[in-house]
């Protein structure tokens, strides 16, 4: 397989896009496919440094993305848990009263 930069840095780009619309188990999916690539390649030539930068900087916005998303994800399941624990306690009052 002769992978180049530019075709890593394009799955880079669809994980980005992704990322944005909350297709996590695409970019999730798309990261195994890439780490495959990346198994190839060697960071050697014009390519490679012209490239690598571009790469790294949409990984920082796509690390950013899922973080953010982790973090609305752990505040909904708090709210959630929160919920819970009050219907059970209201529960446990509603039928000691009967």
């Amino acid at each position: 397989m002769n992978t180049t930069w530019a075709e890593v840095l394009a799955r880079t780009e669809d994980m980005l896009s992704a990322a944005r619309s909350g297709a996590f188990e695409k970019v999730s999916a798309l990261e195994l496919e890439r780490r495959a690539l990346l198994k190839t390649m060697t960071a050697e030539g014009d390519e490679a440094k012209s490239l690598l930068g571009e790469i790294v900087e949409r990984d920082r916005e796509l690390i950013a993305i899922v973080e953010s998303a982790r973090q609305q994800a752990a505040d909904l399941l708090r709210q959630a848990r929160q919920a819970q624990a009050g219907a059970g306690a209201y529960l446990g009052v509603a039928t000691r009263r009967y």
